[in-house]
């Protein structure tokens, strides 16, 4: 009796709907869900003859927890068959869920079900134009529950307040932290998507604050003045705002960029010279940097896959940019301190020269092993400081 149809099965039918936001729907608009009809998985002919007691007890288990004897659930439609020793009998082939209130009954879905309402009425309230968005996210009305009061202050301070020109911090709103906003974003990104005007967003925007007119935390810059006659009033390591690194035309000729925080830190003094570093792939801030286009530029980064792809990327820009410690010479120098790349680079680059399109090829195809790569870190300072000299030669 296993594979027929039981009530949990109906149940479950019926939870369908409610996890697909169906039902909550409903509540909203009639869309002609309800009466919803279940075909049952029900006994063939053969099990009407060699198993009559047990088909007995299924109808039976079916009316005991329907709308019937319950007041409030599924009905049951059914069909009559002739037995050979018993006459005619009714067999169930279908359960009906008439109305709303039926299936939140079966699913003991009712307080759920209130306070959607609920919570529906009060947005529409105050912002009938998310009444679409209600429909297409019940669950997500409800997700958010008790935290509607402070969604909806939210969603009237950026409408008071457009492009305010603020840091999310500075942001004051009655009983909302920082916090509150920042952990919901992608929730209020929806919403003020809607009920804002077109002008107050901007949709190319990558970050929540730049979308809807706040200040963004300034992007810095890490550098170390390689040159002591070039450090500013003394001081040689400085992070700057990259808007600020922009207007500010730096006396060196010589530019080194290299990924790893720990190698910018130790990098030796060159004369009449910087490095830049632990931008990784936030490489592209130095796009906004325009007088570093007219100076001589050395990348160093990992002979991996992405290491290469990084040094492509910075040729986007600055054409002109040398690799320094990348070759096949390098890597094959240190094959005992070989690390795994786990998820290599797997796209074109265009931008790299013969030799290193070479070594990058054969890191893809795997030439030497399995996703190899020799990390910046790991070569000896003996030998950054040879390539530097070469450099300077």
């Amino acid at each position: 009796m296993s594979h027929w149809s039981d009530p949990k099965w109906i149940k479950d039918e019926v939870a369908r709907k409610w996890a697909s936001g169906r039902i909550l729907r409903y509540l909203l608009k009639d869309d002609g869900l309800f009466p919803i009809r279940i075909p049952l998985k029900r006994p063939q002919n053969s099990d009407l003859n060699e198993r009559f007691v047990e088909v007995s007890q299924w109808i039976e288990l079916l009316k005991e927890k329907s709308k019937k004897i319950n007041s409030l659930g599924y009905e049951l439609e059914e069909k009559e068959f002739n037995h050979r020793l018993l006459g005619r009998n009714q067999l169930p082939t279908h359960a009906i869920i008439p109305t709303v209130d039926d299936a939140l009954y079966l699913l003991k879905k009712q307080n759920e079900a209130a306070r959607f309402r609920h919570l529906a009425k009060e947005i529409l309230a105050k912002w009938p134009v998310l009444h679409e968005w209600i429909e297409k996210y019940p669950h997500k009305v409800l997700t958010a529950g008790e935290q509607w009061d402070g969604i909806l202050a939210v969603l009237k301070w950026f409408s008071e307040h457009p492009s305010g020109g603020l840091y999310l911090r500075q942001v004051d709103i009655c009983g909302i932290d920082t916090k509150f906003i920042e952990k919901r974003k992608n929730l209020l990104q929806e919403l003020l998507d809607i009920i804002l005007p077109e002008d107050a967003i901007v949709k190319t925007a990558g970050s929540f604050e730049k979308r809807y007119g706040l200040k963004e935390k300034p992007k810095q810059i890490r550098l170390r003045f390689l040159d002591p006659e070039q450090y500013l009033h003394g001081i040689s390591d400085i992070a700057v705002p990259v808007e600020q690194l922009a207007q500010f035309d730096l006396p060196s000729s010589r530019i080194f960029i290299t990924e790893n925080e720990i190698n910018g830190l130790c990098f030796p003094e060159v004369k009449d010279s910087v490095v830049i570093f632990g931008l990784g792939y936030g490489i592209d801030l130095l796009k906004s940097v325009p007088w570093l286009r007219t100076r001589r530029i050395y990348y160093w980064g990992d002979i991996d896959t992405h290491g290469l792809a990084m040094l492509d990327q910075v040729r986007s820009f600055l054409p002109q940019t040398k690799s320094m410690l990348m070759n096949e010479n390098v890597l094959l120098a240190h094959q005992e301190l070989w690390s795994i790349e786990s998820k290599p680079f797997i796209g074109r680059l265009t931008r790299l020269t013969a030799e290193e399109q070479m070594v990058f090829c054969q890191l893809q195809d795997n030439i030497w092993g399995k996703g190899v790569r020799l990390e910046q870190e790991r070569i000896a300072f003996g030998q950054v400081q040879k390539a530097i000299q070469m450099i300077l030669d």
